[in-house]
């Protein structure tokens, strides 16, 4: 594949694309699989927060 039909730059991290070697997973181009572990960590951590609209959406419990 040329560089041309890539991305130039790491996902994660940003580094050159310049090796034989790199990662495509999920859409994405990764310089090595240390980057893409990092980046499924990071998704994994966002999906596990709750949304701050819906937490401000709940009724607030009545005091009596």
């Amino acid at each position: 594949m040329s560089i041309a039909t890539r991305a130039a730059t790491c996902v994660s991290c940003g580094k050159r694309l310049n090796r034989k070697r790199w990662y495509y997973r999920n859409g994405q181009y990764f310089c090595k699989k240390r980057c893409w572990v990092t980046e499924q960590e990071k998704a994994a951590k966002e999906a596990a927060k709750p949304a701050p609209a819906a937490e401000a959406a709940k009724p607030l419990p009545a005091s009596s």
